[in-house]
């Protein structure tokens, strides 16, 4: 075999392993990339933010301090001394009794909780009230 045939012999050998070097690089590359850009934080859990209601500021409370915290009530009804008010949060529907107390002002003296729609189960009142 002349020289110039060993060469042309070994740089086809050469040729036929770039597809496969270059595959093997392209693997290693899309394997190794990280999104350098994304927030360390991103992978903690986020902190729980404040409740956005808490029952110690809805009892006691007069209506219009009711409306101005939770908004308009989606409904109420006044039965003799008392009053029903139906606010809509966003998990669940918050009922708020309100009654005379001693010195006649009317305030929140009950306070319950209802699912959004009747296929739902009945929401815990601390939950529905951290939503808002």
């Amino acid at each position: 075999m002349i020289a110039s045939e060993t060469a042309a012999l070994r740089w086809k050998s050469e040729l036929t392993r770039i597809p496969v070097v270059l595959a093997a690089l392209l693997l290693v590359t899309a394997c190794a990339s990280t999104d350098h850009d994304a927030p360390l934080s991103a992978a903690r859990p986020a902190a729980p933010s404040a409740p956005v209601f808490q029952l110690n500021d809805i009892l006691g409370a007069v209506p219009a301090a009711l409306d101005q915290q939770l908004g308009a009530p989606a409904l109420t009804r006044r039965e003799g001394d008392g009053e029903f008010r139906r606010y809509t949060l966003s998990t669940c529907t918050l009922i708020v009794i309100l009654y005379p107390d001693e010195a006649g002002a009317v305030r929140a003296a009950h306070v319950d909780v209802a699912a959004l729609t009747s296929e739902e189960e009945k929401p815990n009142l601390e939950a529905c009230l951290a939503a808002g």
